[in-house]
């Protein structure tokens, strides 16, 4: 068996590779949700000026990528801290690295990380269209609001759907991460 992409948090250095990286995974994605001139257009002006200005430290918690040596990176996550919740802003993977865990390891070692920190709920918002992130999230035990909610997506207002975890610990077990039951903290990192 082949051991997975490492794991490292994202520096202001990768900037333009993030941003390739959630330029490849919307076009891919939303295509179909989103206008296919805005995907194929102004929006990689917008995320080639939008990484940059994010990765400007003090994040407001981790920007963390999948890597495989001798290539760009496979995938990141953006998890914000909002309040004791881990809010997930990003999850994105190269189109062809879909189905191969990589998503699950990522969301896992921010879980891991925040859930150390004290971090006790965790959040996202996908697009309605996107059947299979959504899919994704509910395997790994998200409540999904019942009702979709218009929200701008760079300007866009498109159908979202949260999903959320009441307890973080969840989530992360679902992600492979061990924790303590006796006190949700994580007891091994991704």
């Amino acid at each position: 068996m082949t051991a997975g992409p490492a794991l490292r948090d994202a520096t202001a250095a990768d900037a333009a590779a993030v941003a390739s990286l959630h330029l490849a995974s919307w076009r891919d994605a939303y295509r179909g949700l989103l206008p296919d001139g805005f995907l194929d257009g102004a929006l990689g002006g917008l995320m080639a000026a939008h990484w940059p200005a994010v990765l400007v430290r003090p994040l407001p918690g981790p920007v963390i990528l999948a890597v495989a040596p001798g290539a760009p990176p496979l995938g990141f996550v953006a998890a914000w801290r909002q309040g004791a919740n881990m809010h997930v802003d990003n999850l994105h993977l190269r189109p062809e690295a879909r189905g191969a865990g990589i998503g699950r390891v990522l969301l896992g070692a921010a879980a891991s990380r925040l859930l150390a920190e004290g971090f006790r709920t965790a959040d996202l918002w996908a697009l309605e269209g996107n059947r299979g992130a959504l899919r994704f999230y509910a395997r790994l035990g998200a409540r999904l609001d019942e009702v979709p909610v218009v929200k701008p997506a760079f300007g866009h207002p498109v159908p979202m759907r949260r999903a959320h975890w009441p307890d973080l610990a969840v989530l992360a077990c679902a992600c492979g991460v061990e924790t303590s039951a006796r006190n949700g903290q994580a007891a091994a990192s991704v």
